[in-house]
C-alpha cells in the first residue's frame, strides 16, 4: 500500500467506524422524519400516501378555530407548568443544598414523582380530584364544603392538568439545579457573606449567574416534555370538557390512531416538531450569548 493510500485510509477510517451508527440514525430518525413530511402533504390512509393536497392538512390542523384554540391551550399548559415547577424545583434545590437533617431521605422522597410513569400519575390525580370518592372531596365534605367536579369543569380542568404536570416535572428541575448548586465552591458564598452581602444579594449576584446555563437547559427540557405530552391529558380529561384541555399533541394522537387520518396527524406532528426546533434554537442562541458576554 502506497503512502497516499495509507493517508487516505487514515482519513476514512473514523468515518468507516461511524458508518453503522450513522446508518442506524438515518434509518430510525431521518428517514421516518422525511416520510412524515411527505405524508403531511397527502390525504394519507395509514402508510399509503393517497392524493396530493399540498398544505391543506396543515391548514385543517392549525388554522381552524379549534386549531388555534388547541395552540392556546398548549401554551397555557406549558406556561402554567413552568410557572409552578421551575420555582418549586429551584427552591427545593436550594433547600437540599443546605446541611439539613435527613436530607438524603427528603431528596429520595421528592424525586419519586419523577420516577412514576405518566399513566400512574394521571390515574392518581384523577382519583385525588374525583368529586365523589376522592380523598380531597371526602376531607372537604367532612367540614361541610362540597367539592366541584374539577375534571369536568371548563374552568378547573386546565388548572388540574397544570398541577399534575408540575407535580411530575419539578423533581427534574430539582435534580438538575441541585447538581449545579453543588458545583459552586462554598468559599465563594462564604467570602461574599463575610463582605456583608445579604442572602438575596448572594443569590442574585453569585448563585443564580453560576447556575443560569443549567436553568436554561432545564427550562427547555421541561418545556419540550410538557408540550409533547399526551398521556396525562388523554387519561385525565381526554381534551374535554368542551375542548377546554384539547392540546396539539393530543390532537395528533387522535388524528393518527383514532380517526386514522395520517396526513393531518403528520402535519400536526411536523408543526410540533418545528416548534420544538424553535425552542431548541432559541436556547442555543441564549446560551451562546451567555458564553460570549
Amino acid at each position: 500500500m502506497t503512502a497516499i493510500a495509507r493517508a487516505r485510509m487514515r482519513i476514512l477510517r473514523p468515518y468507516l467506524w461511524l458508518a453503522p451508527a450513522l446508518v442506524l440514525v438515518v434509518a430510525v430518525s431521518f428517514w421516518p422524519l422525511g416520510y412524515a413530511l411527505l405524508q403531511s402533504l397527502h390525504r394519507s390512509d395509514y402508510l399509503d400516501l393517497g392524493t396530493y393536497v399540498g398544505l391543506e392538512n396543515f391548514s385543517r390542523f392549525m388554522l381552524s378555530e379549534a386549531g388555534l384554540e388547541r395552540a392556546w391551550n398548549s401554551f397555557v399548559l406549558v406556561v402554567g407548568t413552568l410557572a409552578i415547577s421551575m420555582p418549586l424545583g429551584f427552591g427545593l434545590a436550594l433547600l437540599l443544598d443546605r446541611p439539613i437533617p435527613g436530607r438524603n431521605i427528603v431528596r429520595t422522597i421528592l424525586i419519586l414523582p419523577w420516577l412514576v410513569s405518566n399513566t400512574v400519575a394521571a390515574l392518581l390525580w384523577a382519583w385525588l380530584l374525583n368529586a365523589q370518592f376522592g380523598p380531597i372531596a371526602q376531607a372537604l365534605n367532612g367540614i361541610g364544603i362540597a367539592m366541584p367536579n374539577v375534571l369536568t369543569s371548563p374552568t378547573w380542568a386546565m388548572p388540574a392538568l397544570i398541577v399534575c404536570n408540575a407535580w411530575g416535572a419539578f423533581p427534574l428541575v430539582m435534580v438538575f439545579l441541585l447538581s449545579a448548586l453543588q458545583t459552586i465552591p462554598k468559599e465563594v458564598n462564604e467570602a461574599a457573606r463575610m463582605d456583608g452581602a445579604k442572602r438575596w444579594q448572594r443569590f442574585r449576584h453569585i448563585t443564580f449567574p453560576l447556575v443560569r446555563n443549567t436553568t436554561l437547559v432545564t427550562l427547555v427540557l421541561t418545556t419540550l416534555h410538557c408540550f409533547n405530552g399526551v398521556t396525562i391529558v388523554l387519561i385525565m380529561t381526554g381534551g374535554g370538557p368542551f375542548g377546554a384541555t384539547d392540546v396539539m399533541a393530543l390532537r395528533v394522537f387522535e388524528e393518527g390512531f383514532k380517526f386514522h387520518r395520517m396526513g393531518i396527524a403528520t402535519a400536526g406532528a411536523t408543526i410540533i416538531f418545528a416548534i420544538n426546533v424553535f425552542f431548541t434554537v432559541t436556547y442555543m442562541r441564549i446560551l451562546k450569548n451567555e458564553h460570549g458576554a
